[in-house]
């Protein structure tokens, strides 16, 4: 049985996201060449960023966070940069601000270390 988290966020990513991105995609007024070429560039854009990055990354983050370590400051910042670079990928222009918001050394610096902490908390430390 799904936690009532996990079902609000499932929700949110399957209903109101694709909606939002309709709604401001018609709100745009864009014409279609230029939505087939801002995907095409966005998705070739992250697949660049995301091929710097390997996935043992996500192992090592696995193994820290099974024996109760707080991963890194380097790896949180690779981990938010293979996930702006999938964000890329996704089609969407929410999706794609996210990704180039993630991909942006500093609001990455911002966010390495609340990551960490959210981690610590969570996962590391739990009450």
């Amino acid at each position: 049985m799904l936690r009532a988290p996990l079902i609000w966020t499932l929700v949110v990513a399957l209903l109101v996201l694709p909606g939002l991105e309709f709604w401001l995609v018609l709100k745009l007024h864009w014409p279609l060449w230029l939505t087939l070429l801002w995907c095409a560039g966005a998705a070739g854009a992250g697949w660049w960023f995301a091929r710097g990055e390997d996935l043992s990354l996500w192992t090592e983050l696995e193994s820290d966070i099974q024996n109760r370590r707080v991963p890194t400051a380097e790896a949180v910042d690779a981990m938010l940069v293979q996930i702006g670079a999938w964000a890329l990928i996704v089609p969407g222009l929410v999706s794609d601000l996210l990704g180039i918001l993630l991909l942006t050394p500093l609001v990455r610096a911002e966010l390495v270390e609340p990551v960490r902490a959210f981690i610590r908390r969570r996962w590391v430390e739990p009450p």
